[in-house]
């Protein structure tokens, strides 16, 4: 199972063995890629599904009170019509209850290891500005580099409130980040960053002060899956700060 829908609780047969089963199968492909050191789309997709089943636990009265009941009689105080809800609708709480009981546990802990083992890798990056950075540091370049490799990607970046639609843009894991891939170039003794830095103002005379920055990894992470979110998550605490 390669992902797992928003609405797995109540898609399809809701049966507890079954749902089981779905839920285990999407924490085993989520496990095989926190091995592999990829941790997006899957990580911010796990805490949403874990967020979702908190939710619905603080709002199950809700959904129960909102199943057809049968009326059983008058109140003759008040002149309202009781009711009773179906027998059906109690066993499906009930299942429900079950699963979810059961997919919270599961999800948390997944979450947490993931979130451990991003926070560990995160901390050992180096985030370095290339050369003097503006007052206005919500827009720029942004370097990612291994330090083993010769090469380094390059990146726009923006920084905006959230909720702002951008167009053309790719969300990097990441509330107000977006970035745009420019290109890949290979380091030689007369490349330096600065260099790199001034060639992109020249052939981007519309942004002539960016703000930019290298961040570099001494291991090899997964560029799209881990680097890219991680790096952009550091840029954006300092556009912000």
């Amino acid at each position: 199972m390669k992902k797992l829908q928003k609405d797995w609780l109540t898609q399809g047969l809701i049966d507890f063995e079954y749902k089981k089963f779905v839920v285990l199968a999407y924490l085993q492909h989520v496990q095989r890629h926190f091995s592999d050191k990829k941790f997006y789309p899957d990580l911010p997709e796990l805490r949403e599904h874990y967020e979702s089943g908190l939710r619905f636990q603080n709002h199950k009265g809700k959904l129960s009170a909102s199943f057809p009941k049968d009326a059983t009689g008058i109140n003759p105080e008040s002149l309202t019509v009781r009711y009773q809800p179906r027998q059906e609708d109690d066993e499906l709480m009930t299942e429900i209850d079950s699963i979810i009981n059961f997919a919270l546990p599961q999800f948390g802990q997944m979450l947490t290891k993931g979130q451990q083992m991003v926070e560990e890798l995160e901390a050992a990056l180096t985030l370095t500005p290339i050369g003097m950075l503006p007052l206005r540091r919500n827009e720029g370049y942004l370097f990612l580099h291994w330090t083993s490799h010769a090469q380094t990607h390059i990146y726009y970046f923006t920084v905006s409130w959230p909720g702002l639609a951008l167009p053309g843009l790719t969300l990097s894991q990441s509330q107000t980040i977006r970035t745009r891939y420019i290109d890949s170039v290979r380091k030689g003794i007369g490349t330096t960053y600065e260099t790199l830095k001034l060639e992109l103002i020249r052939q981007r005379p519309y942004l002539p002060n960016p703000a930019t920055y290298m961040v570099e990894s001494k291991r090899r992470l997964p560029l799209e899956e881990t680097l890219l979110p991680m790096a952009g998550r550091l840029v954006e605490r300092q556009a912000l700060a």
